[in-house]
């Protein structure tokens, strides 16, 4: 990494325990801020995308009509791919005329304006599934707000200790492309309308969960009427919603019959297929080994039906279990005296010192 930032104009190394560490007023050396800190949003984009687009193809529900938020969302996400571009160019201006830049100012901005147009294009195919609110995009942004916060320090303080600005136009750029960044997270946050030909909910209570957003579902804000009415008086049977419609019992049984419908139709295949053949002779039975029967298998059968909330199970215990683990290790190593680390000499007699020495004056 130090050979994109360490050599040219700006350079500088990738970490720097003495800027970052070792110091009353941590940093981050220039070297990361512009190369790692500014991928992690790109690379999260990139790696969700494969995975996001198969859940896009599925989606049925009709195509939105192009809203003034819609158009605004398109408009800020075409203004960030013309700032990474500006960047761009200006790095070959530099080199054009004698500068030599860091290969970390020429990779940066062509990176983040590739996944800029691809944000902007996934806003447009959201739209056209009839995607009211995309947890990726608002996720995206909000790695690209957080990642930009210490970028957006550190020049602070660079151009009021050195009493001016050593580069203007990147200086400007930044602070544009975080205005653009923090409008594009605000506007992620408000929900689209309904798609075109969308049937028409004719249930008097209808649950309110199925039309919520992205962060009314992460923060269960659409629980929050009923709750409030819990509290003030006790709730009613004509209180209470309807079930979504994925999660009547009408549907879920019709998936589970037709995947147990698949499995008979498995099991049943090779005895028809053996039916079917000619009739062996009695020397031939005797011989052969009697041939095992497969049954269906209804616990597999559970599995193809319910293998995306199974999935997110695992997954969502997975990091329980893992949050777990790390925690106490964590304030292990944050709690252990620096006299107990063998790295500097240190062993279980040395702590045990000060508690000795402390005894022998309460004999005292």
């Amino acid at each position: 990494m130090d050979r994109l930032c360490g050599s040219g104009e700006l350079g500088s190394k990738f970490w720097d325990s003495n800027l970052s560490v070792y110091t009353d007023t941590p940093d981050l050396t220039p070297c990361f801020q512009n190369s790692l800190l500014a991928w992690i949003p790109c690379i999260y984009l990139w790696a969700a995308l494969p995975c996001y687009l198969f859940y896009l193809r599925n989606q049925q529900r009709g195509y939105i009509v192009l809203t003034r938020l819609s158009r605004l969302k398109t408009a800020l996400g075409v203004l960030l791919w013309c700032v990474s571009w500006v960047d761009l160019f200006y790095a070959f201006h530099r080199l054009i005329y004698g500068s030599a830049p860091a290969p970390v100012f020429f990779i940066t901005p062509l990176v983040v304006g590739i996944t800029m147009l691809l944000g902007t294009l996934l806003i447009q195919y959201e739209r056209l599934r009839g995607v009211q609110s995309s947890g990726v995009l608002i996720i995206f942004w909000l790695l690209c707000v957080i990642c930009a916060i210490i970028p957006f320090r550190s020049k602070i303080l660079s151009a009021t200790a050195e009493g001016k600005i050593a580069d203007p136009l990147r200086f400007t750029t930044f602070y544009i492309y975080f205005a653009l960044v923090l409008c594009s997270l605000i506007l992620s946050c408000f929900k689209e309308k309904p798609p075109l030909f969308s049937p028409e909910n004719v249930d008097p209570n209808p649950c309110p969960e199925a039309s919520a957003g992205f962060l009314s579902r992460l923060s269960f804000w659409w629980f929050t009427k009923l709750a409030i009415l819990g509290y003030r008086r006790p709730l009613e049977e004509n209180d209470l919603w309807t079930l979504d419609e994925e999660d009547c019992s009408h549907k879920l049984v019709q998936r589970l019959l037709e995947a147990w419908q698949k499995q008979q139709k498995r099991a049943s295949g090779p005895q028809t297929a053996a039916f079917e053949q000619k009739t062996p002779g009695e020397d031939e039975v005797l011989l052969r080994a009697r041939p095992k029967s497969q049954k269906p298998s209804f616990l597999w059968a559970l599995v193809r039906t319910f293998t995306s909330s199974l999935l997110m199970g695992v997954c969502f215990k997975l990091i329980q279990d893992l949050l777990s683990f790390i925690n106490p290790q964590l304030l292990r190593s944050h709690h252990t005296p620096s006299c107990c680390s063998p790295l500097l000499g240190g062993g279980m007699a040395g702590c045990l010192r000060p508690g000795a020495e402390e005894l022998s004056l309460l004999s005292g």
